[in-house]
C-alpha cells in the first residue's frame, strides 16, 4: 500500500467514530477493507509512529491517529524523533 492509500485509511477512521471504536476494539476488521501489507498491518496494530512517520505517514495525520489511540504526545515525540535521526 502507498503512503498516500495509509493516510486516506487513517482520515476515514477520524471521519467515522463508529470505525475508530471498531478499530480499536478489533483493527482487523478495519484493515481487512484497506490493501495493506503484512509490514503495515503489524506497524500499525503496534502502532510503531516513528516507523509511519518515516514511511509516508502526514504528520499532522499521524499525531491525530496516536492520539486518537491514547498515546502520550512525549511517548509519541520520542519514537519519531528516534526514527527520523
Amino acid at each position: 500500500m502507498s503512503a498516500q492509500s495509509l493516510n486516506i485509511m487513517l482520515v476515514d477512521l477520524f471521519r467515522s467514530e463508529t470505525e475508530l471504536a471498531q478499530y480499536q476494539k478489533d483493527p482487523e476488521v478495519i484493515l481487512a477493507n484497506y490493501d495493506v501489507t503484512d509490514e503495515e498491518r503489524t506497524r500499525l496494530k503496534d502502532p510503531d509512529w516513528g516507523w509511519l512517520y518515516t514511511h509516508g505517514i502526514h504528520p499532522y495525520i499521524l499525531v491525530q491517529f496516536a492520539l486518537a489511540m491514547g498515546v502520550e504526545i512525549p511517548q509519541y515525540v520520542q519514537q519519531v524523533k528516534a526514527a527520523a535521526g
